[in-house]
Formats: structure tokens, sequence, C-alpha cells
């Protein structure tokens, strides 16, 4: 062949994850435009594949650093090869893709009720919380029939026939319900999926199996397989988990080939219902009846495969990695998942349901307790008030942070919109999503921030040039000015949403204040062309800047002069701040925010804005972690802006702070030397209003329990002080029990007489406490007489207090009852005290607690 018609290109592969899905289609789409005929190949011995095929791409299983080999041969060779060098070389290095870290590693751990129980049970991966009960449904993968199997094929030509009308229908079919979809990962994940099934490697497969005798159907089954089979064996979890989408689309392929009657296609769910199968695809669970999927037991699909990432969307309770588990359960068995431990229950026993019902009666009162108090303002005891908002990118998501309690959105990231397409969205298209936000806020504030694209979130439609450090390059507000059109559109349509309610404009990455002032110029201007093009907008829609580099704390003077508010991003500010990178294992000890140094960066940016009076918040991670929760209120925030998952929880915790404290807990964690410090000290609980926190309160006296056993009877007293507010989370109350129950280990704490006083010393409880339960009927305690226990009385106080004097009054409490557990007279008043009131004037008057 003429050398003109010949040209290679070698490059080394240098992202995180590989040439896995994403990258490889937008290579396979690049070189899709050329005549020629593209092979790569993963090093110079490694069997060439088709470079217009995602999965024959992803099969050679290419990791970082290994070499890759592109070879075109054809009439324009030379120039697919000049666009995929500039591709290679000015993107793709910026399409890294780091999974986020979404399933728990940690080992599964039946619950310490259920432990000493011998409760059989299956293990696996926690990737999405809550718990679901309901009948098994058990889903077998790809499979013919005994009739398909034994099926005799047509003429050759006839069968591939059939499968390229196949194909063609099922592409059509996926574009369409991709428009139709009501979400933007279901539309992503549809469309993926027609790319999948029009892979020319695919269609090579299928083609061969039908020339070598087997029928439409067979040579979809046999070809499914084959790709099946080699990304099984790829290093990568990442690509493992692209197994799902082959076999999701295959399947697609056959249920249209059978007429519609491929079983697992057709998943009914007449009931409230639980779902295992060795493999679940996204199509599969996107056709199910939602309302009465409860839970998803599945085997290696992997925790960033497509069905994963919709189970979250949907929140449906989801374990994975259970070995077996298409054959765990027997169908219409009831069954139980727990998607917060990892646990999956086929032999639901009396103790396993009693449980869980009485574990999901706990979170129920929980909520119940707090969503009235988060409808209104959070509030320190001493006054100062604190907007709790939420990081969103959808509407669904701000719904169900207002039902929490959200005072607003403090970030809406708009990135969604813009990656992960082959092409800019639409004004319109923009519109219908921020709009559709506005009217979720339901009249309260909504921050939208401009598109952050660079770094970690490159736009393949864009013609970023190569750096040597994206973080450090153009991304966020740098991108703008060579990209003109791509703002206008955005801020114009942010603008008319504006118009539906309350809306700020936030820029990312400002370093110095003419870009503050250059972007909002850039607002003026669109708000004035929309003006004269007689389109409505927000009557005042205030300009703002992220902090997230660290030169803006010494300009904040300057700042405040050219925009109305600003909102910390702690996840960059952080990075940059200690000059690490927070993807590196290497440095990973010292990105942390709890840095002295980094607490009295955010103390002189705060108070650069308060000095101004210009309102100022932070939605980086820092402040979704209920630990930092005192730093936030004595550093001054106006706002904090959390996952809407934690809102509830955020907003009514700070009714127990008091700010004064809070500010001199901050002057503490200044002074700190090390992280750890700052640590030890925010989990002493300083800061919060101890004083309001009475040591005994109504709302943690329980009567007429029906625990059945010592290990309910314990964890229903932790329950009180975790409702109670108590601990600060669900982990806490946790570590409060596990540290009850250490106690428990050494000796019993039966005192005789029909009473038990359970005991601990641990940080994971926020104030000296007294709960007491009271039972129907008694449970055996291996009490020192020997009776069974009905009146459970739990002591619970702070160690860092007790081993600093600080518990003396409330050990002095613990003291006596003790001793007037001794005397009859008491034991004979407290046991006849009938309801909680009585209870808690009887432990009041003996004890002398106020």
């Amino acid at each position: 062949m003429n050398e003109q018609l010949i040209a290679e290109y070698r490059f080394t592969c240098m992202l995180h994850s590989g040439l896995h899905a994403r990258p490889a289609s937008m290579i396979a789409e690049l070189l899709g435009r050329f005549q020629s005929d593209i092979t790569i190949a993963k090093g110079s011995e490694g069997v060439p594949v088709n470079a217009r095929s995602v999965l024959s791409i992803v099969g050679l299983d290419v990791q970082k650093g290994d070499a890759c080999v592109v070879i075109a041969r054809g009439i324009d060779a030379k120039a697919a090869i000049a666009a995929l060098t500039t591709y290679v070389e000015k993107t793709l290095i910026e399409g890294d893709d780091h999974p986020p870290a979404t399933a728990s590693s940690a080992a599964a751990e039946l619950p310490i009720t259920l432990q000493r129980l011998n409760i059989p049970h299956h293990c696996g991966r926690a990737v999405c919380g809550g718990i679901g009960f309901g009948s098994a449904i058990c889903v077998q993968g790809l499979h013919l029939s005994k009739e398909l199997q034994e099926a005799k094929p047509a003429e050759t030509d006839i069968e591939i026939s059939i499968a390229r009308q196949t194909i063609a229908a099922v592409r059509q079919g996926l574009e369409r319900r991709a428009k139709e979809a009501t979400s933007r990962i279901e539309a992503d994940l549809l469309l993926a999926h027609s790319q999948i099934a029009g892979d020319p490697s695919l269609w090579v497969e299928i083609e061969a199996q039908i020339r070598g005798g087997k029928t439409a159907a067979q040579a979809v089954v046999a070809a499914s397989e084959q790709f099946i089979g080699k990304l099984r064996c790829a290093a990568s979890a990442y690509i493992r988990d692209r197994v799902v989408d082959v076999q999701d689309v295959c399947m697609q392929l056959l249920d249209h080939l059978t007429g519609g009657q491929l079983e697992s296609m057709n998943i009914v769910l007449n009931e409230k219902s639980i779902v295992f199968a060795e493999v679940l695809t996204a199509n599969q669970l996107l056709s199910m009846d939602r309302t009465l999927l409860e839970g998803l037991v599945l085997g290696p699909v992997g925790a960033t495969s497509h069905t994963v990432i919709l189970a979250r969307s949907l929140r449906i309770p989801a374990v994975i990695d259970v070995a077996g588990a298409s054959s765990l359960a027997t169908m219409g068995t009831t069954v139980i998942v727990d998607g917060d431990a990892g646990l999956v229950f086929v032999e639901v026993t009396p103790p396993v349901t009693r449980h869980y019902q009485r574990h999901q009666q706990t979170q129920e009162r929980w909520v119940q307790k707090r969503v009235p108090a988060a409808m209104n303002a959070a509030v320190t005891s001493d006054g100062v008030r604190l907007e709790v908002g939420a990081n969103a990118s959808l509407s669904g998501e701000v719904i169900a942070a207002v039902e929490r309690g959200a005072d607003g959105v403090g970030l809406l990231r708009t990135e969604l919109l813009f990656l992960d397409r082959a092409s800019e969205p639409t004004e319109d298209e923009q519109y219908a999503a921020y709009a559709a936000v506005v009217k979720a806020a339901a009249g309260r504030p909504v921050i939208i921030r401009t598109f952050d694209i660079g770094g970690d979130k490159p736009a393949t439609y864009l013609a970023m040039p190569k750096e040597e450090n994206p973080f450090l390059g153009v991304r966020g507000l740098r991108l703008y000015e060579k990209y003109p059109e791509l703002l206008r559109k955005q801020l114009r349509a942010i603008l008319r949403a504006s118009a539906l309610g309350p809306v700020k404009i936030m820029a990312p990455m400002v370093a110095i204040p003419s870009e503050a002032a250059w972007f909002k110029g850039q607002v003026k201007a669109v708000a004035a062309q929309l003006a004269s093009e007689n389109i409505a907008v927000g009557a005042d829609v205030p300009v703002g800047i992220m902090i997230e580099i660290p030169a803006t704390a010494l300009v904040m003077d300057q700042l405040c002069d050219e925009v109305d508010f600003f909102s910390i991003g702690t996840n960059d500010l952080c990075q940059y701040w200690m000059a690490v990178d927070r993807g590196n294992k290497g440095v990973a000890t010292l990105y942390n925010p709890r840095q002295p140094s980094f607490i009295r960066l955010l103390k002189t940016i705060v108070d650069g804005a308060r000095s101004r009076k210009k309102w100022i918040g932070i939605c980086g991670e820092m402040a979704g972690d209920i630990l930092h929760l005192p730093l936030m209120v004595g550093l001054g925030f106006n706002e904090i802006s959390i996952a809407p998952g934690e809102v509830l929880k955020l907003k009514t915790a700070v009714a127990v702070l008091n700010a004064a404290d809070c500010r001199t807990l901050l002057d503490a964690a200044c002074a700190c030397k090390d992280a750890a410090a700052v640590e030890a000290l925010l989990r002493t609980g300083t800061g919060r209003n101890t004083g309001a926190m009475k040591i005994l309160a109504r709302d943690m006296i329980q009567v007429d329990s029906d625990a059945a056993s010592k290990e309910e009877a314990i964890k229903e007293a932790v329950d009180l002080l975790f409702i109670a507010g108590r601990t600060r989370d669900a982990q806490d109350a946790r570590a409060v029990e596990a540290a009850v129950w250490a106690r428990e280990a050494t000796y019993s704490t039966g005192l005789g007489y029909g009473f038990a006083v359970p005991h601990c010393k641990t940080d994971a409880v926020t104030a000296p406490t007294l709960a007491v339960v009271k039972l129907i009927s008694p449970v055996e305690w291996g009490s020192m007489d020997g009776l069974p226990v009905k009146t459970i009385l739990l002591l619970a106080v702070p160690a860092s207090e007790a081993a600093g004097g600080g518990a003396a009054a409330h050990m002095k409490v613990f003291a006596k009852l003790a001793r007037r557990l001794m005397h009859d007279e008491f034991r004979d008043r407290l046991s006849a005290a009938a309801d909680c009131s009585a209870i808690e004037s009887c432990l009041r008057e003996e004890l002398g607690i106020e």
C-alpha cells in the first residue's frame, strides 16, 4: 500500500481508570468520521482491534501507563491520525474518571441485637442505604429457553437481515426513550446503550455466529458471552462493571427477537418485593414498578455500574457482591435487605423482623421529632441564625431537601448539563433544568454556579489545550473568555429562570478582583440584552463568587467592592492551600480541613466578608460533617450548604449550640498544632449549650417497652439518646451501644430487685445523660440476685468530660442513684410510677435533679 495511505500514532494512557467506556466511546466516535481502516492495540505486541468499536477498545483493558498503538490505512489515514493526536494530547488526559467511593468497604457486621442469636445472614457491600422488607423475586440473566436453544436457523441472509433490523429497532427505541427520560442520568444511560447496540465489533461477532450456523437469537447470546468474558478478565474494576451494560443491550436485542417474551426483561412485581439477581441491568430496573421495589440484592455488578447509580438516585436499598445472589432466596418468601450494613436475610426469623421493625420505628421517630423544628429557622441558644441550604444538581434533590427543612439551594452544580455529551446544551435545555430547580425550591433562594469545567471535569466538545496540570490551569471562570457564547447561553437561561423565584449567580475559580468585576459585567450585559428582547428576569439577581483559591483571602476587601456575596468551596480551597492532590494517597493525611492553618484561613476570609457586611456561605464537604458544626457557627457563616440527606440532621443540631462558646472553640482550634488536636477538641462537644441539655428529660423515658431481651432493652435505651439528640448521628449511637456492651462484658450491670444500670463513658454521647426504659415483661440480665430486670436506667457520660472532672456534678447524681437503688422505698416509688411524668418527678425529687 502507498506510504501516504498509512499513518501510525503511539501514546501512553495516563487515565487513572484506563481506557474505560467514556474515553473509548469518544475515540470511537471521533475515528468513525473517517473512511480509513483504523486499529488500536495495547503495546507493540498486542492484538489490534477495531478503533471504532467501544467494546473492542474497552476489551483491551488498557490501564494507566500502558502503551497504545493506533494504525490507520486508507485515503484519509493521516487526517484520522492527526485528529486522534489532537484529541489525545489536548483532551484525553483531562477525561480521567475517579469513580466516587460509593460503596462501603467495611466488612458487614450484624447489629449487636442479633449477634448473640446466631442469626443466618448473607453479607455484601452496602451501596445504597435504607431497609427493605418484601417478597423475594429471583431474576435470571441472559439465557435462551429450551425451544430457542434447539431452534434451527433460517437461511443465513434471512437471519442476518433479522439481526440488522433488530439492532436498528432497539437503537431507535433507546434513542426515543432517552428523549422522553425524566432525569439526566436515565437519558445518558439510554444513549450510551444505543451506542453499544450499534458497536461494529458487536455486529461482526453476531454476524460471524450466524454464518457459523446459529439463529439471530442464538448469535446474540453467543456474542454477549464473548464480550462479557473479555470484560470480566479486565484488571480494572471500572471496566469489569461494564459487563452489565453489554448484557443489558443484548437482553434488549433478545427481547425484541422473541417478540417481547423474554422473561427476564419483563419482571412483574405484584407486591412489595426485593429483587435477587447475579446481574441486574439498568433497563430491567427501569422497567419495574418502582413503587413496589423495596430493595436489590446483587452479585458482582460493581459499585460504578449504571444499575447501582440508578438505585442510589431512586433511593432503593441495595447490596452488591453477594455470593450466589440469584439463588439465595426462594421465590415469594419474605426477605429483608439492610442497605446500611450490607446484610441480607433470607430466613426471616421473628428476632430479625423485630429488630428491623424497631429500627425503622426509631428512624421514623427521629425524623418526626426533627421535621417540625426543621421547618423553622436554625437558631443557636443565644440567638444566632444559621441558614442551612442544600447542594444539588437535579430538581428531585431539591424537593427532598425542602421536605427536610432546607432554607434554599446553597449550590446548584450545573456541570451535569455540560459533561458526558457530544455537544453543548442549548439555552432552552438549560432553562428547563434551572426552572425546575427554582420551582422545586418554592420561593427559597437558589445559588446557581456557572459551569465549572476543566481539571477533573472535561467537556470533550471543547477544544481545550493539553496542560501539564489542569487543576491549576484553564478551568472554571478561566474558560469563559475563550467560550463567551457558551457562557452567554448559560447566563440567559439562568436569568430567565430568575423570573420564577429568587436566584443568585455564582462564578467558580475566581482569583483576582478584576475577574470578579468582569464576570459581574457579563451578567449585567446579558440581563440588558434580555430586557431589550422583553424577556422577564428577576428584579434583583445578586452576583457572587466561589472562594476556592487561597489568594482571595488577602484581597477580600477589594472583592467585596465587586460582588454581592461569597461561598467557600472547601474541597479545592484545602487542596490548593495544602499543596496536595486530594486523590493522591501519598499526601492524603495533609488533605484535612481540620488543619489549624486552614481553619485560620477560613477565619481570615469570613472576617473579611463580614467586616464589609457581605453574605458568606460554605458549600464544601467540610460543612456537611456534623463534627464541624460548632466551627461553622464560630466562624460566623451566614449559611452552610450540604448534601440533601444531611439537612435535617444539621439544621436541628444548631439549636443545641451556643454561638459564644463556638467562637471560643474556634480560637482554641486555631491555636492547635495539628489536625488530630482539632479533632480531639471537636469531639469533646465544646460549643454545645450543655446547660440546656439536662441530665434527665421526659423524651428519654420509655414506659411499657416491649423489648424482649437484654439486647433489645439496651438498644432501646440507646435509641432514646439518639432520638433526643444526645448523639450526633446514628453512627455515634452505635458507638454508645458498643461502649455499653464493652462494660457489660466485664460484669453484669443488673443490680438486683428487677433493676439494671448499664453505663458507659464515651465521647459518642454529647452530654451526661440518664435514660429510663420500663419493660412490660422482665428480661434475663444476669443480675446478682438472679432475678430478671424490668427497669433499665442507662447512664452515659462524655469520656473527655469525665476525664477532665467536668462531669463531677453529674457523677454525684449517678452515685446518689446507685445508693438510692439500695433502698426499698425508692425502688417501690420508681416501680409504681406508671408514666413518663411520674418517673421524671420521682427521679428529680429523689436525686435532687433540677
